[in-house]
């Protein structure tokens, strides 16, 4: 884990350095909603957020990772962010934005869900700039959490507890189980416009 977070402030530094400079006010990000991608463990999918003011923004992901139309798990996470820390450099603001979300995640069968789950969650984000393409904006993600999941049928034949890291779940009995499985990314969006 220190090793994860020691690479995610590297990453954070080095990412200040590569992207700089450009005039859009509030907290560094221009339009109030932003839209775009999200790749990182433990899915990939779409990010989404809307700023409600320069110190509080709504965020939303939603992605999978898996074998389409076989197995996969689906996770839907929102949660508010709040502006720390907010250095700015070369002229560009770039917050570093922390707060509480939720996420609710379902491992899928074919179709059949073959267990669900809720997380406590708190991502620790930092968001910069494109130096020529200040429409889009980059951000990297760490997100500690910790959850449960409950599995239908029996657990110890289940899909989902096959497929699932017993470095970050904890049995509790044959259906459910503690997790404490984190969230790391990048997160690649566009900032829509006048709005």
């Amino acid at each position: 884990m220190k090793k994860l977070l020691a690479g995610f402030f590297c990453l954070s530094l080095i990412s200040s350095t590569i992207f700089a400079e450009s005039d859009l006010s509030g907290n560094g990000n221009g339009g109030k909603d932003k839209i775009g991608a999200w790749l990182g463990v433990p899915f990939i999918g779409l990010s989404y957020s809307h700023e409600i003011n320069n110190f509080m923004e709504f965020d939303l992901l939603a992605g999978s990772t898996g074998t389409p139309f076989f197995a996969r798990i689906v996770n839907i996470r929102s949660g508010l962010l709040f502006t720390v820390w907010e250095p700015v450099i070369k002229g560009q603001n770039c917050p570093l934005t922390i707060g509480p979300a939720i996420d609710i995640n379902s491992w899928m069968t074919v179709y059949m869900p073959a267990s669900i789950g809720i997380s406590l969650l708190c991502p620790i984000r930092w968001e910069v700039n494109f130096e020529k393409v200040p429409a889009f904006n980059l951000f990297i993600e760490a997100a500690p959490a910790i959850g449960f999941s409950y599995y239908f049928g029996d657990r110890n034949h289940s899909f989902a507890l096959n497929n699932e890291s017993k470095w970050f779940n904890k049995k509790i009995n044959d259906q459910m189980s503690i997790n404490w499985i984190p969230h790391i990314g990048l997160g690649l969006r566009y900032r829509i416009q006048n709005n």
